[in-house]
């Protein structure tokens, strides 16, 4: 089966450069690579290359971009198979960070090679953050990665809220009153946050204050919420928040609002003035 990639690189390479980069992290010399321009003739190709790659240049903060079909058949022992092990190598041999697009969470989402990493296998699983313009050429900027990245310096580093969002997270108690009512839905954020607490702040123990806050409030909207449900669905929904109150106040200490202060957050109410056991985001100040 063909393995097909994308990549996008920080660096712009020739196409010797290109060969050479992508011969070397297949353990090949470079007369197994085909690499052509986009708007370059295609009709005398090598199509029974190990690696076919066609690139064509773009502006911003990543300079290349590459569509490679990999034959896993051809590729030497050993050899990288894989999308994040080839980016991997290929980050090794031509000292570029590449990204590759994961976008099973968000269409900007993208997994990151760093070439700096001192095990780059270990660092593909950085994620990043790609912004395109509207422009009809567009411009691209990554404006946030998970961890800091020397090829791009400008990018706010920290874990992505997109990232964090779309971690699969159980929800029982609320999933047992059987109801998809505005009511419910909040009170399932709240379940969350609860669960998310509980496992250590998966999947990688972190939390944005910004999201923290968030949940806070939709615990504060479920309230305002439940005069809108039926009688018997209102008698589950606050049995359900009782016990994910619970959860919340064991994962918890009075703290009077202070760590949501020192980030410039705050809320009304006892919640707002509780914080994690232990707060999954940098103490400031």
């Amino acid at each position: 089966m063909i393995l097909l990639c994308n990549f996008l690189i920080s660096r712009s390479l020739n196409p010797v450069e290109l060969a050479a980069g992508l011969a070397d992290a297949v353990r090949l010399t470079s007369g197994h690579v085909d690499v052509r321009h986009t708007d370059s003739d295609q009709t005398d190709r090598d199509w029974e290359a190990a690696v076919l790659c066609t690139y064509h240049p773009v502006r911003g903060d990543v300079a290349l971009s590459l569509d490679l079909q990999v034959r896993p058949e051809a590729l030497a022992p050993g050899a990288p198979a894989s999308e994040p092990s080839l980016a991997a190598e290929f980050a090794r041999t031509t000292g570029a960070a590449v990204l590759f697009p994961d976008d099973r969470i968000d269409p900007e989402t993208y997994w990151l090679a760093d070439p700096g990493a001192p095990d780059p296998l270990a660092a593909s699983a950085v994620r990043a953050r790609l912004v395109a313009s509207d422009e009809e050429s567009p411009v691209y900027t990554v404006d946030a990665v998970e961890a800091p990245v020397a090829a791009f310096p400008r990018a706010e580093v920290g874990p992505l809220p997109e990232i964090l969002r779309a971690e699969p997270l159980p929800t029982p108690v609320v999933a047992a009153v059987g109801s998809e009512s505005p009511a419910a839905v909040s009170l399932r954020v709240w379940e969350r946050l609860g669960r998310r607490m509980a496992a250590g702040w998966p999947p990688e123990g972190r939390y944005t204050p910004e999201l923290y806050a968030q949940d806070l409030a939709a615990r504060d909207l479920f309230d305002r919420q439940l005069a809108d449900c039926p009688r018997a669905e209102r008698v589950a929904l606050l049995g359900a928040a009782d016990e994910l109150d619970g959860l919340f106040l064991t994962y918890t200490v009075e703290d009077a609002g202070a760590a949501l202060r020192a980030v410039g957050l705050r809320g009304a109410g006892p919640r707002w003035r509780r914080a994690p056991v232990r707060l999954p985001w940098p103490v400031t100040g």
